[in-house]
């Protein structure tokens, strides 16, 4: 009976572990695409825009609070009017300190430079380029394909030794 329910937890580990490294390859790829829009965003054509709302949005979860700088604004591409919330590639959750001080960037009524996407001018950011948190995603995304990779090798040794 012994034998059946290695086998079973074996089994079970193997199912995780290839689950964490899929999840990890479609984290990985999503952090590439969030980086190379950082990257391009630097040689976007710019308009003017007005900051339409700005607040500090407070989440709570069983992980703790994050911040965010929730900061939407309006510009107008070709004559026609887009409303958006992108402050930044790569933007998530943090301190309040970090959110208050994206707040304090845009107030509600300022006008500001907005970078468009001249192929998808829906897609824009107040801050292009990249920053640390452009790279968030992909290292998160390699850690989860990294697990595997180190535990499975590890398993099979053990029990097969």
């Amino acid at each position: 009976m012994r034998e059946s329910n290695d086998s079973m937890g074996c089994g079970i580990t193997v199912f995780l572990m290839l689950t964490f490294f899929a999840a990890g390859i479609g984290i990985s790829i999503w952090g590439w695409s969030v980086l190379q829009d950082a990257r391009v965003s630097e040689s976007w054509p710019a308009t003017d825009g007005e900051i339409l709302s700005s607040n500090v949005r407070e989440d709570t979860d069983e992980d703790g609070t994050s911040y965010f700088g929730d900061v939407t604004y309006r510009y107008s591409v070709d004559g026609i009017s887009y409303v958006t919330d992108n402050v930044s590639f790569g933007q998530y959750g943090g301190s309040r300190g970090h959110a208050e001080e994206i707040v304090d960037r845009y107030p509600a009524g300022s006008g500001v430079t907005v970078h468009y996407d001249p192929a998808d001018p829906v897609t824009a950011v107040l801050e292009p380029g990249v920053t640390w948190s452009s790279y968030f995603l992909l290292i998160f995304g390699a850690v989860f394909v990294c697990i595997p990779l180190v535990v499975l090798p590890l398993m099979l040794r053990s029990r097969f030794s």
